[in-house]
């Protein structure tokens, strides 16, 4: 993905500089409008899917990452639910798959608030029991350290906090502690290149305490890949333990939504030991039951710090509030029917 910055005086000057150096196929990724000394300046962040040099190449080829065909946002996968004039929220959080005990305290707390509409009550209950940490612009204090379960997402998830960064014209530096994975460091070397970021290797705890010491020079803001822990591994939980006990970092989990609320649980349970305070929840498209982020939030005891909608670089991790969460527990979503018929 090719990033360029364009500024005009409107916005009808701005896009049309866009048409014209990336064509037709450029996607918007932010505009912003300045006034100084009664002057309008207006910046658009435009990009396209371009190849690009490789950084550390290695033996496996790194993978192009796929442009979006569709970018979503959270409003959007709203759209794609059923519209009631009236909502349930026993129904919908029944639905959602929300343990009782969960359930039943939201309830109680909404009872005793005077809201307009179910989605503010239960936004209302959902801000004074869970707290919401986005990923700022700003350059976080220590490196951040993106850890999980296998398959959740933690390798996109990083490129996507580094686009953020990035984007806000910060220095960034990737770190990589996923060497034995097939292709895993070939990825995120392949969203590198894209972003115009370098990629460290970190094989051991003293590596990446080495890696880290040599990015702060450069004030870069830090962020680093691990390959997928088994959280029900005491092998492989003590070796993420020893990179966290060794280097003086975040730990941000990785989860998907969609899991089943008891291995959500047991997940959550087993990260928050090792000190973790926020996370991440993945692949919010592909899954109908929410149930998973309240659980993680609830048994784990983290914070909110956003939602990745789709698998694409370009749609980045969503900032999640209380009415947004809300918003997507009191949607049922309509059941589509796939027939694989012939006609």
């Amino acid at each position: 993905m090719k990033l360029k910055i364009f500024s005009a005086p409107t916005i009808k000057e701005a896009l049309k500089k866009v048409r014209d150096a990336l064509g037709d196929d450029a996607v918007i990724i932010d505009t912003t409008e300045h006034k100084i000394g009664g002057k309008v300046t207006v910046k658009v962040t435009a990009a396209i899917e371009a190849p690009a040099p490789r950084i550390n190449p290695h033996k496996n080829p790194a993978p192009t990452p796929v442009s979006a065909p569709i970018k979503k946002s959270l409003r959007e996968l709203e759209e794609e639910y059923i519209a009631r004039e009236t909502v349930d929220l026993v129904s919908s959080l029944s639905h959602h798959g929300l343990a009782d005990s969960i359930k039943l305290k939201l309830l109680d707390i909404g009872q005793s608030l005077e809201c307009e509409t179910p989605e503010l009550t239960l936004a209302s209950a959902l801000s004074s029991m869970y707290h919401f940490e986005p990923i700022t612009s700003m350059a976080p204090p220590r490196p951040l350290m993106l850890i999980g379960p296998p398959g959740a997402g933690k390798t996109i998830t990083t490129a996507k906090i580094a686009s953020k960064f990035v984007l806000s014209g910060k220095n960034v530096h990737l770190i990589s502690t996923d060497v034995y994975r097939t292709g895993g460091l070939a990825q995120l070397e392949g969203y590198a290149s894209v972003l115009k970021v370098n990629v460290t290797e970190a094989e051991k705890p003293d590596d990446l305490v080495l890696a880290i010491k040599n990015a702060q020079k450069n004030n870069e803001v830090i962020l680093i890949d691990t390959m997928g822990y088994n959280p029900y591994s005491k092998k492989e939980m003590n070796e993420l333990h020893s990179f966290l006990a060794t280097a003086d970092v975040e730990p941000i989990l990785v989860t998907q939504a969609g899991i089943d609320p008891f291995e959500a649980r047991e997940i959550s349970e087993t990260y928050a030991a090792l000190g973790v305070k926020r996370f991440i929840t993945t692949k919010i498209d592909v899954a109908r039951r929410y149930a998973s982020l309240i659980t993680v939030a609830e048994n784990g005891k983290m914070a909110f710090a956003g939602v990745g909608i789709t698998p694409y670089l370009g749609d980045g991790i969503e900032p999640l509030d209380a009415l947004k969460l809300a918003k997507l527990l009191t949607r049922i979503p309509e059941k589509k029917i796939i027939n694989f018929e012939s006609e």
